[in-house]
């Protein structure tokens, strides 16, 4: 059934961008992806609450009304891969980010605007947990000058965390992050941040946004902001598990190669497109940070497709 179900390029770019997720054959393959993908039978119901979501996502944010359609659709269909939602209330799952890519076509380079789907670190922890590689984690915990704080390697190899927070706070610094994982089999994971970890990431965040770091490093008057630094922590937590599947469209710090899955778009020829877009960093007005608004990437177009995919 999956592969009757196709979208047509050149009918895809006819539409409003407010339209793609309305499309009939855009409906039927996101049903029918999230059925196949989970064993489920709610794909009707999850298709109609992202339906929403994305479109308030596209009404509200002018630069993703900008990225080409075979992007944004990408994106959608991707919401049924990874399992995950757009809903931003609360801690959201993952993101919409337009981000401009450079490409090689016929005619020379050009510039154009893709959209990509970016999973939070709290979207992560939810798709490790569906994943069978961990049960939970505690939400991760700020360090602050002044606070006792012990990281420790036992002679096993295990870590371990001796912690108390000093009460009242003798200060607003954050000199460490901490976070504690249960693992499937019920064996406890500490993972922690120092301050020079950070300090690092701020390092390499302002070699790839032309000497500016994210403005999160700082916007705690000087210091980290700590909501960014809890996000940070999660991301460092799972550096070492397995990689998880996420679809073709998404951008996550940790990746792997995945089969190529079919979306079902077919250009004039009837072949069909399932190139994936190029993961690169994204705008830096979003929350996801360490980013430059415009980077390089080559595409070499095969002879039947369209250049600009």
């Amino acid at each position: 059934m999956s592969n009757q179900i196709q979208i047509k390029v050149e009918e895809l770019n006819a539409l409003k961008t407010t339209q793609i997720v309305d499309n009939e054959n855009v409906e039927k393959k996101f049903i029918y992806m999230y059925n196949a993908i989970w064993g489920s039978e709610t794909g009707e119901q999850i298709y109609n609450r992202e339906k929403f979501n994305f479109n308030k996502l596209l009404t509200e944010t002018p630069a993703l009304q900008e990225c080409t359609k075979i992007s944004l659709l990408g994106c959608f269909l991707d919401i049924a891969v990874n399992g995950l939602s757009l809903d931003n209330s609360g801690r959201p799952q993952c993101y919409l980010i337009p981000r401009n890519v450079k490409v090689k076509t016929s005619n020379g380079d050009m510039w154009e605007k893709r959209a990509g789907l970016t999973i939070s670190a709290y979207g992560e922890v939810y798709m490790r947990q569906r994943a069978g590689q961990i049960r939970y984690a505690d939400n991760p915990v700020i360090v602050y000058e002044g606070d006792h704080f012990r990281p420790i390697l036992n002679a096993n190899g295990a870590k371990a965390v001796e912690y108390q927070g000093a009460f009242p706070r003798k200060s607003e610094k954050p000199v460490a992050a901490f976070i504690r994982i249960v693992r499937n089999d019920g064996s406890v994971d500490y993972s922690w941040m120092m301050e020079s970890d950070w300090k690092r990431l701020s390092t390499f965040s302002a070699k790839q946004n032309k000497g500016n770091a994210n403005a999160l490093y700082t916007s705690n008057n000087g210091l980290i902001d700590p909501g960014f630094l809890e996000n940070k922590m999660i991301k460092h937590a799972f550096d070492a598990y397995p990689k998880v599947r996420t679809g073709n469209y998404t951008l996550m710090e940790t990746t792997q190669e995945e089969p190529v899955i079919d979306y079902g778009l077919v250009s004039t020829d009837e072949n069909t497109i399932n190139e994936p877009v190029q993961q690169i960093a994204p705008a830096p007005f979003e929350e996801e940070p360490d980013v430059q608004p415009e980077t390089t990437v080559i595409i070499e177009p095969s002879v039947n497709e369209d250049p600009l995919f």
